[in-house]
Formats: C-alpha cells, sequence, structure tokens
C-alpha cells in the first residue's frame, strides 16, 4: 500500500472494556492480562461499592467508576464488559449487556440453570454483539494436541482419562459466594466446567453418561469434594475429583493402549506467563519405557482468552457456539444434582 492509500486507511480503534464486579478474579482476568492483548484497553469500571472500584481504578489507571453498571451499559464508549460478578448473577447481566449491545466476557458458569439458557440464547440471537464464556484453558494449543494425539490413533485406543482438580480453599471461602449453595457455591459449579470444556475438546460429550457423589459436606452444604465419571459407549471412562480440601493437584492423566499422556499442574498459566508440558510415556512395544515431553512456550490463559475475544469481535475468529456452553451448564445442572439422587446423566 503507497503512503496516500495508508493515509486514507482508516485507524483500528482500540476495543474498549468496561468491567462490571470488582471481585478478586479481576484483576488476573482482565486488568492485568490486557496489559499485553494488543489494541484493547479497560476505560471503566462499576460496582456498587464506589471505593473499592476507585482503588482499582487508581491502582490500573483506568479513568472512568460507575456506582451502577447500568450506566456503565448505556455509555456508548465502551464497546465490550467483562462480568466478574457471583455466579448467581451471570445471566441477569449477560441478557442486560447483550440488549445494550455490549460484547460480553463472562466469568464462568454461564449460569446457573437450564432455564436461563433460553432467554440467554434468544438474548444472543437478537444482539448485534458477541458471548463468550471465560473458561480460561480452551484457548491454548495443548488442548488440540491432546486432541490430534487421540484422533491420530498413534498410541492406540484410548482407554481412560483422569482427571485431578482440587484447589484448597482459601481462608475456607468464608465471605465468598463459593460457600452459598445459591449462589452456586461448592467445588463442582466453580471446576466441573473446566473437566466437562476439556472433554468437549478433547473426545466430545456425545452419548456419555455421568454418575457423581458427593458428601456435601463443606460450609452451608457445598460440596467440598465431589467425584464424577463419564462412560462412552466405546468403553472410554473418564473420571475427575475435584475439591476444596483436598492437596493441590490439577492435572489430566490419558491412558491408551500403549501410552500414558500427562498433562501436570494444567492450571498454572492463569497465574501468568508459564510453560505447559505434556509427558508421554511409552508402556509398549520396542519403545518402552522410553519418554517423549512437549513442551509449550510460556503463555498466560487469560492473555489468551482476551487475545481470542477480541478476535472474535474484529471477525478475524471464529466464535465459539453458544451450544457449546449451554451444554455444559444442563450437565453442570444436572450431575451436581445427580450426586444427591443417583441418577445416572446422558449428555445430548
Amino acid at each position: 500500500m503507497n503512503t496516500a492509500a495508508a493515509a486514507q486507511e482508516p485507524a483500528v480503534r482500540d476495543i474498549r472494556f468496561g468491567l462490571i464486579g470488582c471481585s478478586a478474579i479481576a484483576p488476573r482476568a482482565l486488568l492485568e492480562p490486557i496489559r499485553y492483548v494488543a489494541g484493547a484497553r479497560v476505560t471503566a469500571l462499576a460496582n456498587r461499592t464506589v471505593a473499592k472500584a476507585g482503588d482499582l481504578a487508581d491502582r490500573f489507571g483506568v479513568s472512568v467508576v460507575y456506582r451502577h453498571a447500568e450506566d456503565m451499559l448505556s455509555d456508548p464508549e465502551i464497546d465490550a464488559v467483562y462480568i466478574a460478578l457471583s455466579n448467581d448473577l451471570h445471566a441477569e447481566w449477560i441478557g442486560k449487556a447483550l440488549q445494550a449491545h455490549k460484547h460480553v466476557l463472562v466469568e464462568k458458569p454461564l449460569c446457573l440453570n437450564t432455564a436461563e439458557l433460553a432467554p440467554l440464547k434468544e438474548a444472543v440471537g437478537q444482539s448485534s454483539a458477541h458471548l463468550l464464556e471465560g473458561v480460561m484453558v480452551q484457548h491454548h494449543p495443548w488442548q488440540r494436541e491432546l486432541r490430534n494425539i487421540v484422533n491420530s490413533g498413534r498410541y492406540g485406543c484410548l482407554r481412560s482419562i483422569a482427571t485431578s482438580l482440587c484447589i484448597p480453599a482459601k481462608d475456607g471461602h468464608a465471605e465468598n459466594y463459593r460457600s452459598r449453595p445459591e449462589q452456586g457455591g461448592g467445588c463442582f459449579w466453580d471446576l466441573g466446567v473446566y473437566w466437562l470444556q476439556f472433554l468437549q475438546a478433547v473426545v466430545g460429550l456425545e452419548q456419555a453418561e455421568f454418575r457423581s457423589q458427593s458428601d456435601f459436606d463443606g460450609p452451608n452444604g457445598c460440596d467440598w469434594t465431589f467425584r464424577a465419571q463419564a462412560c462412552y459407549p466405546g468403553g472410554l471412562e473418564a473420571s475427575a475429583l475435584f475439591s476444596f480440601e483436598r492437596p493441590y493437584r490439577c492435572a489430566h492423566v490419558l491412558t491408551f493402549d500403549s501410552a500414558v499422556v500427562t498433562l501436570q499442574d494444567c492450571f498454572r498459566a492463569n497465574l501468568g506467563f508459564y510453560k505447559i508440558t505434556l509427558k508421554t510415556e511409552i508402556t509398549k512395544d520396542t519403545m518402552t519405557g522410553s519418554k517423549i515431553k512437549t513442551v509449550f512456550e510460556p503463555m498466560n490463559y487469560y492473555v489468551n482468552q482476551l487475545d481470542t475475544f477480541c478476535n472474535i469481535i474484529r471477525g478475524v475468529a471464529e466464535p465459539i457456539p453458544f451450544h457449546e456452553a449451554a451444554e455444559r451448564v444442563r450437565l453442570l445442572a444436572a450431575i451436581h444434582e445427580a450426586a444427591r439422587s443417583g441418577q445416572t446423566i446422558y449428555a445430548e
């Protein structure tokens, strides 16, 4: 392009974010990582405790603070919002933001019950804006690599997947929605979405049968440890352990006919730029005992997520279909209830 043509080319405007809710996740999920995302910035915060929003605004150089999120949604200078409210408020504010034609990135889970899905689907269909559920891990290439390994058949059939997502509760999650059942508390609503999205991405959810168990002996009757199993028609079994009280462990272990592939510390990259490593141990044939490492360059899950979301908004990345998040919500609600009833739950 010559100089004259370049001068006439309109400049690409930054995507201007507003933050709804100044919860503890906000700095790690939005305010810090957005510094590494080209063409995006946070220009406003909304929180009913204005002093808390003011402190964050001063810390991160945000110029506008709203007491009422509705005022932010009516601001024409805001293009997109990040919703960092408790789980029970997600559906309400997604709907309001989409109605205002603001792009929405919302903390997981998308919502808390299936009754909220139909209105959300309608809101998505009627809005010119995009909606993305913040399942941070789905934007890292390790998921694509694991899917390629499974589909290639290089190690034979995949026989089992064992997942552990155990993160001890800081201060027992006191004064936190995670310890309040009515707000979607408990470890499964907090962590189960990562397991379901992982299964969706790597082996799919079609025809899986789910069972679950929990003593619901955490604060206020929340599930503080939760077990779930998915069984597939071909014999694959996927088990998961979620806990707010067991020692820290976040890992996926995939066992094939002739190899075991392990992804250790799979949440580490939500804390900053860290390497993620897939370790493969050959268990059969002439290569028995040999080990292979696949190391991904240091990445930050939240930077990847924001970059993907901005590319979706700009039309240079494909939107993630609403039905994927909706199926996760349906299964989260049903599997959680099945831990009390003993029912078997079926994926659609």
